[in-house]
């Protein structure tokens, strides 16, 4: 298991990335009164010209709002939430816009470096995917990788773990049915791999049964 606490992310993010563009930024007034991890996560991502989060939206200051005690700070496409205790603001929580929050297990400084690695399996140079791997070529897709020891989130759906080594990054979770109620499609996993070149995904051409987008 690789500990997350061993990730500096300024370095894993220009490994992922290229080097940033700028050397640093002024932080502007208003995120000065964000938790200091996500004012670091704003002011670290500005040096890059591209989003760094693209299958989520975190939002700024001016967008952010209370919504059950809870100051939202990211959002999805869908109807997903992340938000922080305004009092114990290094707790971070997890729901739905009609639903509860579930407190995560994971620190907020923790989990932006989740869902920075979580980002970067989508939004790599190079990806392969597919939405139903048979659970027993799964092992074949992790054996070059490690397992990172993040805390267990609900989004997509509870299950999904993250692997890496210096080039790839693999998010593998359980695969959804094709119709409703969209449970757990039994004997599969859907899985999403990100590389910082092309050559470190040939290895994939391998893996039977599988059609990778």
């Amino acid at each position: 298991m690789i500990d997350p606490s061993s990730i500096e992310l300024h370095q894993f993010l220009a490994a992922w990335y290229g080097p940033p563009l700028s050397q640093g930024v002024t932080t502007s007034r208003e995120y000065l009164a964000l938790p200091e991890p996500l004012q670091g996560w704003h002011a670290l991502e500005a040096r890059w010209p591209q989003p760094l989060v693209r299958n989520k939206k975190l939002l700024t200051p001016g967008e952010m709002a209370i919504k059950g005690g809870k100051v939202v700070f990211m959002t999805d496409p869908g109807d997903a939430l992340w938000g922080f205790d305004p009092i114990r603001p290094d707790t971070v929580y997890e729901g739905r816009l009609y639903g509860e929050w579930k407190r995560l297990t994971e620190t907020l400084a923790e989990f932006l470096v989740h869902n920075a690695i979580n980002e970067a399996a989508s939004n790599a140079p190079h990806t392969k995917s597919c939405e139903s791997v048979k659970n027993e070529h799964v092992n074949q897709i992790i054996s070059p990788l490690t397992e990172v020891a993040f805390g267990e989130w609900h989004w997509p759906r509870p299950g999904h773990r993250l692997f890496m080594s210096d080039k790839v990054i693999a998010d593998v979770g359980p695969a959804m049915e094709d119709h409703e109620p969209w449970g757990d499609k039994p004997g599969y996993s859907e899985v999403q791999v990100g590389a910082t070149n092309a050559s470190a995904l040939t290895y994939l051409e391998d893996v039977p049964d599988t059609e990778w987008y």
